[in-house]
């Protein structure tokens, strides 16, 4: 009886402890994770840790933003001190995702994704991790 009592007791110890999050659940919070990172790096006046997020092949309205994402993001590092992002909402569709939310800098708030911003609401997953890819991706073989 003993026995069957500390079966059932490790069954349940186990069963309670073990990471019931979903693979969704995961990507989401990846997502999240990555503009908790960017408001951090934009608070911190960090370009570099910026920039890391954005894919390499990104395209946002029909731009490939080559040279223009740094001077979108210097100029937000110069006209504002602080960013922050509330009401974060991501959407997952396969490897693709878009994160909504409100984005304060400073005084100034938007929802995302609009015209003018939309330029961080736009994921890729490539198979390692999300980068931001723009509203207008497309993954070549």
């Amino acid at each position: 009886m003993k026995k069957i009592i500390l079966l059932l007791s490790l069954i349940i110890f186990f069963s309670i402890s073990c990471d019931t999050t979903s693979p969704e659940e995961l990507d989401k919070n990846e997502i999240i994770d990555i503009l908790d990172s960017i408001q951090s790096n934009f608070n911190m006046n960090d370009l570099d840790g910026i920039m890391q997020y954005y894919h390499q092949d990104f395209n946002h309205n029909e731009d490939d933003f080559d040279w223009e994402r740094d001077v979108i993001w210097f100029t937000r590092l110069n006209d504002y001190d602080d960013l922050l992002f509330e009401n974060i909402e991501i959407t997952l569709n396969e490897n693709y995702a878009t994160a909504s939310f409100i984005m304060h800098l400073d005084e100034t708030s938007t929802d995302e994704p609009s015209d003018e911003n939309g330029d961080i609401s736009y994921f890729f997953y490539d198979f390692e991790s999300w980068k931001l890819c723009g509203n207008i991706f497309i993954v070549f073989p």
